[in-house]
């Protein structure tokens, strides 16, 4: 804009700015505590293992299974920072090979590997990070008779749980606000509880006639099989699933004879986990349990009973962890506008997440195997699974579980020598949930509860393996929060007593009273109105 004459006084004066005054909130604070994230990473290496000098020298391997343990399970976690989490542990590697003996029995080894990988994990906020170690594959090469190499792939996972103190908006001191408000429903980590039970359970072997004689190889997996949660505790009760393959003498012929042999053995357990006075009235949406059975061992004892019979005692106890989540409902305050000033503020967002619901599911797989050409079987002898991959994802109502599945069945040929046949198996499983629906984020733990062997004939092995996954549905909510409220002084414009607006679509009763500074009561009872209105209507907006 130009002018021919002198400037008008109007345009000389400087430009005012809005004058913003800070409101004084009235606010509730709340703190939860929340799954943040769960992250996974794996980590290879390698290791040269010697042959005890006890032993025979190695030959051929037959199987090898690897199981990890990580100390301490539980770390703090802090963000931004250059420093590196050290993760340490133990792999428990069980070899079982042929020697160049001439008995061909195959012989065992136990070898304790230490691991230490260093994760450049760097979450949002704080958090304490539970975390857990499996063994994902496990590779070997013999490099002479005396030594050999294991190249192991561990895959560590986290998950971190953050503490969120949360500021709910609920008005403003000494000033009048129309608010709108909204229910919403947080889940949160409320309760961690941890105990651990004993067991010391004896049991017989395969067959009463077969005297074990020393234990090859054992495994063992703790499975939960149901809970209830009462005012006082949390009854959990599970089985402990025990593997063994055992050398054992067989005395039933004219001369005695040494055979190999596997059992499988369900240990059942019940956990009692007390809950304090001041935890005992509330609800508990959802329960997490987390086992642990490092250190459990089989070994072979004679019935005290009877001197002359031989079975196995399985000791050690079963350490769990409890997560007990909660399910919070509550008014919230979403938006707000004042009748006579200019009302401003932030708008935050937080997203909650908690685990809503544990879906247990189950699969079994069965598969005839062929030998390899010119191979004859005379009896299975033992059988070991371990989960390749796994993954779910929820679809309308229900879950889906899938993946991969690695067995190895070690029998014996018709020439009295031991050999394997591996099998690798894709799985599918559904469990059935009202809550599961697509796009709703679901993690799944699974476990080998047992596997083993049949000979069909002499030219084909029935490989069998049972296992179980608990998929755990998360509820994320996301919810709105009010931060910095504020008065801004601004130039009102002319404003009218009543005016007549036209509904616009998406407009509700709540919109159009902010816009004109009135309340939702005033247009329903100037309209008549019995419910929102339709785009198109016409309104009559009385201040």
């Amino acid at each position: 804009m130009t002018y021919e004459k002198d400037i008008p006084e109007y345009a000389l004066q400087p430009a005012r700015a809005p004058k913003v005054t800070e409101a004084e909130a009235v606010c509730d604070i709340e703190k939860l505590i929340c799954p943040a994230e769960e992250q996974t990473v794996e980590y290879q290496f390698e290791e040269d293992i010697l042959v005890p000098d006890t032993k025979p020298d190695m030959q051929e391997i037959l199987l090898m299974d690897a199981d990890a343990g990580i100390m301490p399970a539980e770390k703090r976690v802090v963000p931004k920072t250059d420093d590196l989490l050290n993760l340490t542990g133990v792999v428990t590697l069980q070899t079982i090979y042929n020697s160049e003996a001439e008995d061909r029995e195959p012989v065992a080894i136990t070898s304790k590997i230490p691991y230490k990988y260093q994760w450049s994990l760097n979450p949002v906020t704080q958090a304490d990070g539970v975390f857990d170690v499996r063994v994902r594959n496990v590779e070997h090469m013999i490099i002479n008779e005396r030594k050999f190499r294991v190249k192991l792939t561990l895959l560590f996972t986290v998950r971190l749980f953050s503490e969120k103190e949360l500021q709910f908006f609920e008005g403003l001191k000494d000033e009048e606000l129309q608010m709108k408000e909204e229910k919403a429903c947080l889940t949160a980590l409320a309760l961690v509880k941890k105990d651990e039970v004993s067991l010391d359970e004896a049991f017989s072997g395969k067959d009463p006639a077969l005297k074990p004689k020393y234990i090859l190889k054992q495994n063992f997996s703790v499975v939960e099989n149901y809970r209830q949660i009462t005012t006082e505790k949390v009854v959990i009760n599970g089985f402990v699933f025990c593997s063994l393959l055992y050398s054992a003498e067989n005395s039933a012929g004219e001369e005695s004879t040494t055979v190999l042999c596997q059992h499988n053995q369900r240990i059942e357990f019940t956990q009692f986990v007390p809950l304090e006075k001041e935890n005992r009235s509330r609800a508990w949406n959802s329960v997490r349990t987390a086992f642990n059975c490092d250190g459990m061992s089989a070994v072979i004892e004679q019935d005290e009973e009877n001197g002359e019979r031989t079975g196995f005692r399985v000791k050690g106890a079963v350490q769990t962890r409890v997560e007990l989540y909660e399910r919070r409902e509550r008014m919230m305050i979403t938006d707000a506008y004042h009748r006579e000033q200019h009302f401003d503020c932030d708008f935050a967002r937080e997203r909650i997440s908690g685990i809503s619901e544990t879906v247990p599911a189950e699969v079994s797989l069965r598969e005839i195997v062929a030998l390899p050409e010119g191979a004859k079987a005379q009896e299975a002898v033992y059988c070991s699974a371990g989960i390749l991959a796994c993954r779910c994802e929820c679809e309308k109502g229900k879950i889906a579980v899938s993946g991969t599945v690695e067995c190895c069945a070690v029998w014996k040929s018709s020439e009295g020598t031991y050999r394997t046949t591996r099998l690798t198996q894709d799985f599918r499983t559904t469990a059935d949930t009202e809550k599961a629906a697509p796009g709703k984020k679901v993690c799944c733990r699974p476990a080998v509860k047992s596997a083993w062997a049949e000979l069909i004939n002499e030219k084909q092995l029935e490989i069998s393996c049972s296992l179980c996954f608990s998929a755990e549905i998360c509820d994320e909510t996301e919810i709105t929060l009010l931060r910095k409220p504020r008065f801004i002084d601004q130039m009102k414009g002319q404003e009218y007593p009543m005016v007549i607006t036209v509904v616009k679509p998406g407009e509700d009763l709540w919109e159009l009273a902010k816009r004109y500074r009135t309340t939702r009561e005033q247009i329903e009872a100037a309209n008549r109105l019995e419910g929102e209105p339709v785009p198109g209507q016409k309104l009559l907006i009385v201040k």
